[in-house]
């Protein structure tokens, strides 16, 4: 069992790494063509996405490469009768199978944990190389057309020239104001914890609704989120892209907060049936509490359904190995493509619809949590089910 071990795994690293390799590539190449037309990010700041990108398409390629793996070096296996060999010899596939199970379960955990870095480390970092790229989007887009429009459109700069990152008469129109802005000069400053980039103006004349006047020597700052100039932001505040370690302190918040609105919900009654007013049992204060509260439920929710959410996903690198290797197996073919569709469509039949149901039902608060475990156990009872298959004779 050593040698028959040995090599197992050398065969089937060596198909799992080189797949890993390839899509992940391809799906990192994929991922910067993204933000870089999403967001006109400059060529260097691309390359600095590099790491980033890494991790995030690593959570789409490790389920996919291992169960292509598995499938490929089994229907190898099975297609050329090593693994009737191995039978003859009183082995049991069981026994082939069982190093791999122990690999799949590892390499689930570190799924789990390349989960957790894509939407902490990963997110994050990768906006924040955006965000430095946003004065240069700005500076470059001024130097090509001399003119640029935030995405509400609310704000319109027009310059004549660039001179490093220094704006040469600039005129800005403020739409919500009615007002235009000229200057001789401006500069570009970035504040990347408030999420915003401010014109500073020198020597301004502002014209609008009461005619002009200038303001020799004077500045004037003019604020644009970043979120018009790119549509990145590490300032989100959604269950997915929240640190594990962060969601129980988030979710005593929320119930800190549902407490708070029951007692202001209790008092505004109390004094309402005290006052003999029972139009005033529902009142604005009341309506508006119920409202804060169901949004602070579902919050609670998501946030709930979130640790269970990413251990089955993570997990779905063993329940994908448990069904394709015994299914590849069962199917005895050598051409590996028959057999990784073959265990592809149950995938895409059976595990992520259940998991999109898991998901919502859970969500809303329908389903306790573990209902996301739902599509994981499916593949285990059909991939269960293939073992017995092949365990028959």
């Amino acid at each position: 069992m050593k040698i028959i071990n040995r090599y197992i795994f050398r065969e089937l690293g060596t198909v799992f790494l080189g797949s890993l390799a390839a899509l992940t590539s391809v799906l990192i190449i994929i991922g910067l063509v993204k933000e870089a037309v999403q967001n006109h990010v400059p060529l260097a700041h691309v390359i600095q996405l590099v790491p980033y990108v890494v991790v995030e398409m690593s959570r789409i390629s490790l389920p996919v490469t291992l169960l292509l793996a598995v499938t490929a070096f089994f229907a190898k296996m099975s297609g050329n009768n090593e693994i009737t060999a191995m039978k003859s010899l009183g082995i049991p596939p069981k026994k082939i199978l069982l190093p791999i199970w122990f690999i799949s379960i590892l390499i689930s955990i570190f799924a789990v944990w390349v989960n957790e870095m894509a939407v902490t480390w990963g997110r994050t970092g990768a906006a924040m190389v955006i965000y430095k790229g946003a004065e240069d989007i700005l500076l470059e887009q001024l130097k090509r057309e001399h003119r640029f429009e935030t995405g509400n459109k609310d704000i319109t700069i027009m310059v004549r020239g660039v001179e490093n990152k220094k704006l040469i008469h600039p005129t800005i129109i403020l739409k919500k104001e009615s007002a235009t802005i000229e200057a001789e000069t401006a500069e570009i400053n970035i504040d990347f914890n408030q999420e915003t980039m401010s014109v500073n103006l020198v020597d301004i004349k502002v014209i609008g609704e009461k005619g002009a006047f200038r303001m020799a020597s004077q500045r004037r700052d003019v604020t644009i989120p970043l979120g018009e100039i790119i549509s990145t932001s590490t300032q989100d505040s959604r269950p997915s892209v929240m640190a594990l370690a962060a969601i129980p302190e988030k979710l005593e918040e929320s119930q800190t907060s549902i407490e708070s609105q029951r007692r202001t919900i209790a008092a505004h009654r109390i004094f309402a049936s005290a006052l003999g007013s029972p139009d005033n049992w529902n009142s604005a204060e009341v309506i508006n509490a119920e409202r804060i509260m169901t949004s602070l439920n579902t919050s609670m929710n998501r946030l709930n359904v979130e640790p269970y959410r990413r251990w089955a996903t993570g997990f779905s690198c063993f329940c994908f190995v448990w069904l394709g290797a015994p299914l590849a197996v069962w199917m005895r073919k050598p051409d590996f493509f028959s057999s990784f569709f073959a265990c592809f469509v149950p995938i895409l039949l059976l595990y992520y619809p259940l998991l999109m149901f898991g998901l919502d039902q859970a969500k809303s608060g329908n389903l306790p949590p573990t209902v996301v475990w739902l599509a994981n156990l499916g593949i285990f009872l059909a991939g269960f089910w293939f073992l017995k298959k092949i365990h028959r004779y």
